[in-house]
């Protein structure tokens, strides 16, 4: 069983990976959907809807990426012996602190923008 302080070893990685996952059809569409702030990192690991009445491609863009990472948090989760759930968490942790100014991030008492 690996150890949080050996899991946030791994997450500069996963934190690339993720970056990639998005590339290269949806990382302006992403980057785009943070800027409008119609979609938010969350505190699980995931992104969420800001505005829940975002158009059908913002919420397929939302699943899509979600999907993806969802495969990553699984495969580096199985390979340290961790739950699926502590790997978003901790990518969430680090992705939240890198928000860009502007966008919207979760928080214990909701959306919160940067």
């Amino acid at each position: 069983m690996m150890n949080n302080k050996n899991l946030l070893s791994i997450l500069p990685s996963l934190f690339l990976g993720l970056c990639l996952v998005a590339l290269p059809v949806n990382a302006t569409d992403l980057a785009q959907a943070k800027s409008a702030g119609l979609v938010g990192e969350q505190m699980n690991g995931f992104l969420g809807l800001v505005k829940p009445d975002a158009s059908a491609e913002i919420k397929a863009l939302v699943e899509s990426i979600n999907a993806q990472r969802l495969a990553e948090y699984q495969r580096i989760a199985a390979k340290n012996g961790v739950p699926a759930e502590e790997v978003g968490r901790l990518t969430a942790q680090k992705v939240i602190g890198q928000a860009a100014p502007g966008q919207f991030v979760e928080t214990p008492s909701g959306w919160t923008q940067r």
